[in-house]
C-alpha cells in the first residue's frame, strides 16, 4: 500500500504503524510515549534460591507488564480468538460416508435410511466433504461446543469420521474482504456428567431459543453435545492480505478483545458520522508526506483495545492514461493508530478516539 513513507512514528496522542502490502512494518521494540521510547527492561537473576526465583518471577511480571503497555495491536492468537468468539455460527464440514457392497461398488452415501445413490461420474470409493450450518460457543480452552441432533446428516457423518473443520466469518464483514477462520480438529461427544451439565447451562444461557431441548428429560434420545479438539487453525485476514496457520496452543491461551462485541457497530457509527474529523486526521498526520490537500474515503477498518486501523485513498499526482489524457488514479494507504491507553470498554474507546481527534 504505498511506497516511501516512514514505517512507524508517533504523532499527537496516538502511535502509528504503516501497513504495507497487507503486513505491518515492525515497530522499534516499543511504543513512543512522551519522553521517548519505552522498552521492557530485561534482567537476569540467578535462580539459586527461593528469593532468587521470586525476584526472577517479579522481573518477568514487570517485563510482561511493560511489554503489554507498549503494544499497538492484538497478537495473532488474540485476533483469531476474537473472531471466533464474536461469531456464534459457522459451517461445519464433515465427511460423507461411503457404503459399498462386497465387490467395492458404492451403494449409498447418506446412510441406511437414505435412498440416495451415487452417480457413476463420482469417484467410487472416495469420501466427499459436506458442509452444514451450526451454532457454537467456545469453552475456556477455545474449543467449540455444539448442540447437534442425533439424526442430522452431519452427526451421522462425524460418527463415521470424527475429522472435521469449522469455518467462521463475522457476518458484519461478509465476502472475501472480511476476516475468516477455519478451525480444524476432531469432534468428540461430551459424556462426562459435570462437563455436560456445564455445557448445557452455558449453551442455554447464550441461546435461549435452544434451552427447551436442553432441559427436556428425553434430551439424550434426540440430541447430543459435542466439542472440537483443535489440531490446527487457518486464518485469512482479508482479500489479498495475511493468510497463515495459527498454533492451537496460542489460540487456546489468548483472550478475546473486550471491544469485540460492539466494535463493528462503533466502526460503522464513526465512519458515518466522523468523515470531517477523519479528513482532519489524515491531513494532520499524512498531508505533508503525501503532498495532498484532501483524501478520499477515510475510514476505520478495524478496532480493538490498542487502537484502530485507518485507511484512505489519495490521488496520484503523475498518473495518466495511455492516451495521454489525465485520469484520476488513486493510491491506498492503511495505518495503525494506537490509543495512548488501552480501551477496555465502549466508553473508554470513545474517550480515546476523542483525544486523538482533538
Amino acid at each position: 500500500f504505498g511506497s516511501s513513507s516512514p514505517s512507524w512514528f508517533r504523532a499527537g496522542w496516538g502511535a502509528l504503524t504503516r501497513h504495507t502490502a497487507g503486513a505491518q512494518q515492525p515497530a522499534l521494540g516499543g511504543v513512543l510515549r512522551k519522553g521517548g521510547l519505552a522498552l521492557a527492561p530485561r534482567r537476569w537473576v540467578p535462580p539459586s534460591s527461593a528469593s532468587g526465583v521470586r525476584a526472577a518471577s517479579a522481573a518477568a511480571t514487570e517485563a510482561a507488564s511493560m511489554e503489554e503497555k507498549g503494544r499497538l495491536e492484538l497478537t495473532l492468537g488474540e485476533l483469531c480468538k476474537t473472531l471466533a468468539a464474536v461469531c456464534t455460527a459457522g459451517t461445519l464440514c464433515t465427511t460423507l460416508p461411503v457404503y459399498e457392497d462386497t465387490q467395492g461398488n458404492v451403494l449409498e452415501r447418506f446412510g441406511p435410511e437414505s435412498q440416495a445413490t451415487v452417480e457413476k461420474w463420482e469417484r467410487d470409493g472416495k469420501e466427499y466433504p459436506f458442509g452444514t450450518l451450526v451454532t457454537y460457543l467456545l469453552n475456556d480452552l477455545g474449543q467449540p461446543y455444539m448442540l447437534l441432533a442425533n439424526n442430522a446428516a452431519h452427526t451421522r457423518n462425524l460418527l463415521n469420521n470424527p475429522k472435521v473443520a469449522l469455518y467462521v466469518q463475522n457476518p458484519m464483514s461478509p465476502g472475501q474482504k472480511g476476516a475468516r477462520l477455519t478451525l480444524v480438529g476432531e469432534i468428540e461427544k461430551i459424556t462426562k456428567p459435570a462437563e455436560l451439565r456445564d455445557c448445557k447451562e452455558f449453551y442455554a444461557d447464550r441461546f435461549p431459543d435452544q434451552a427447551q431441548p436442553l432441559e427436556d428429560e428425553r434430551f439424550e434420545r434426540f440430541f447430543s453435545m459435542y466439542k472440537i479438539v483443535l489440531k490446527d487453525i487457518y486464518y485469512v485476514s482479508g482479500f489479498g492480505v495475511t493468510t497463515c496457520w495459527v498454533n492451537p496452543e496460542e489460540f487456546s491461551k489468548a483472550e478475546a478483545d473486550p471491544l469485540a462485541p460492539f466494535s463493528q457497530s462503533m466502526i460503522s457509527e464513526w465512519n458515518e458520522q466522523r468523515q470531517d474529523d477523519f479528513q482532519s486526521l489524515a491531513q494532520a498526520f499524512f498531508g505533508d508526506e503525501l503532498d495532498v490537500e484532501e483524501v478520499d474515503s477515510p475510514r476505520i477498518t478495524f478496532l480493538d483495545r490498542f487502537g484502530f486501523d485507518f485507511r484512505f485513498r489519495f490521488p496520484q499526482k503523475d498518473a495518466a492514461t495511455s492516451s495521454g489524457s489525465e485520469k484520476r488514479k488513486l493510491d491506498i494507504r492503511e495505518y495503525r493508530v494506537g490509543f495512548r491507553q488501552q480501551a477496555m470498554s465502549r466508553e473508554e474507546a470513545q474517550s480515546s478516539m476523542f483525544k486523538i481527534l482533538q
